[in-house]
C-alpha cells in the first residue's frame, strides 16, 4: 500500500495539471516581449522610413529582449530552488527532531535568507498563518502551485502524509535529494556548455563582422542593406536567418541545461 501511495505522490509532484494547461495561455514571455518588439519596428519604421529596416529592427530586438528574459527567469529559477533546498533541510531537521509539521513550518520560514524570493516568502507565511488557525497548510502551498511550483510537491505530500499517517520526514528528505541533484547537474552541464554557448552568440554576431570587412575593402554594404528594394529583402532574410539560428541554437543548449 505504502508503494502505491509514494508512486501517487510522485506523479502528483511531477505531473502537470490539465487545467492548468488548458488555463495557461500564452508563455508570460511572450506576452511581455511582443509590445517591446513591435513598438521598436514601428519607431525605426517612423524614423527611417524604411518597412525592410523596420522588420529587421523588430526581430533583433524580440531575439534579444527573448534571450535577456530566458536569461533572468533561469536565474529566478534557480534561486527559488536553491531556497526551497534550504528551507527543506531546515524542515527536515526539526521534523527529525520530533517536531509537528506546523511548528517545523514555522521555524524554517523564520530561517529563510533575507533576500529569498518574495513569493516564496509570501507562500510560506500564508502556510503559517493558516496553521496558526488550524486550517491546512498544504492547501496554500498546492493551490499556489503556479506562483511556486518548487513548493508544490511540499504540499502534496504534506496532504499525503496527514491522510495515510506516513512519516513525513523521509519523504521531504527525498524531495530535497531530488531539487539538490536537478542543482548539481545544472551547474555542471552549465560549465560545460559555456563553449558551445560562445561558439553560438559568435556565429550569430559573424554577419556584422562581414559588414564591417566589406566597408574596410572600399564597398558600402550598409547602405546596400538600408536602401530598400533587393536590399532590404537580404536586410530581412539574413536577419531572420541569424535570429532563427541563435534561437534555435539557445533552445538546443536549454535542453540539455534545463
Amino acid at each position: 500500500m505504502i508503494p502505491i501511495i509514494l508512486l501517487a505522490a510522485h506523479l502528483a509532484v511531477t505531473a502537470p495539471s490539465p487545467a492548468g494547461r488548458l488555463q495557461a495561455g500564452p508563455p508570460p514571455r511572450i506576452r511581455t516581449l511582443l509590445p517591446l518588439a513591435v513598438g521598436t519596428g514601428i519607431t525605426v519604421f517612423l524614423v527611417l522610413g524604411r518597412l525592410s529596416v523596420a522588420l529587421a529592427a523588430l526581430l533583433i530586438a524580440g531575439t534579444a529582449g527573448w534571450a535577456v528574459h530566458g536569461v533572468r527567469a533561469r536565474r529566478r529559477a534557480h534561486r527559488r530552488e536553491t531556497v526551497t533546498a534550504a528551507f527543506l533541510g531546515h524542515l527536515i531537521g526539526e521534523l527529525r527532531a520530533g517536531g509537528a509539521m506546523p511548528g517545523a513550518v514555522e521555524h524554517a520560514t523564520a530561517n529563510l535568507p533575507e533576500d529569498a524570493p518574495p513569493d516564496i516568502t509570501r507562500t510560506l507565511n500564508r502556510v503559517r498563518g493558516h496553521s496558526r488557525r488550524g486550517l491546512s497548510g498544504a492547501r496554500i502551498l498546492v493551490d499556489d502551485s503556479s506562483a511556486v511550483p518548487e513548493l508544490a510537491g511540499l504540499g502534496t505530500l504534506w496532504s499525503l502524509a496527514d491522510r495515510h499517517g506516513l512519516p513525513l520526514a523521509p519523504l521531504v528528505e527525498q524531495a530535497q535529494l531530488r531539487i539538490d541533484t536537478r542543482l548539481r547537474h545544472r551547474t555542471a552541464t552549465s560549465a560545460t556548455l559555456q563553449g558551445p554557448q560562445a561558439t553560438a552568440v559568435i556565429l550569430t554576431l559573424l554577419p556584422f563582422a562581414g559588414i564591417a570587412m566589406g566597408t574596410a575593402m572600399g564597398a558600402n554594404p550598409v547602405g546596400f542593406l538600408l536602401g530598400g528594394g533587393l536590399g532590404g529583402i537580404l536586410l530581412v532574410v539574413g536577419t531572420g536567418l541569424a535570429a532563427t539560428g541563435f534561437v534555435w541554437s539557445r533552445h538546443i543548449i536549454g535542453r540539455a541545461a534545463p
